[in-house]
């Protein structure tokens, strides 16, 4: 009985960090630009990842640099860095399973940068228009 019950709440633990990493997903990809037909982060993208999350979503973030999309790893890491000692901590201890190049380059680079921007952007003198062109969580952050 006591191992039924464990394997319940494992399913639902891992159906849980699921259906967050699907979300957080589509926050970065409803907030990129494109430019010359290629899509990237932009000003908005770092503002409304960091907007939604906590630090109980860092192993999601975590999870996030390793995502096939690289615009995912670049917004995960550069929000991590701005989520202090506990996302750098998770960059660190992500950096020896990164055997693909350009997670690996993307972490360090996360790491030796410091910031990904958003707080700095966050100061931008944006007008109320583009301020309400940040698409973050539908709902509150976890």
């Amino acid at each position: 009985m006591a191992l039924a019950a464990l394997t319940v709440l494992a399913v639902a633990d891992f159906a849980a960090a699921a259906a967050r990493e699907d979300e957080l997903k589509r926050v970065i990809n409803r907030n990129t630009g494109f430019a010359h037909t290629t899509r990237g982060m932009n000003m908005y993208t770092p503002i409304a990842l960091r907007s939604c999350v906590t630090d109980a979503d860092l192993p999601v973030l975590r999870r996030l640099l390793f995502d096939r999309d690289y615009v995912t790893q670049l917004s995960a890491a550069g929000v991590l860095v701005d989520m202090g000692a506990g996302g750098r901590a998770a960059l660190v201890s992500a950096l020896p399973e990164a055997t693909e190049y350009r997670a690996r380059s993307t972490i360090q680079d996360a790491l030796r940068e410091g910031r990904s921007g958003a707080e700095a952007a966050q100061r931008l003198p944006a007008r109320a228009r583009e301020r309400k062109r940040i698409r973050g969580c539908r709902a509150a952050a976890h």
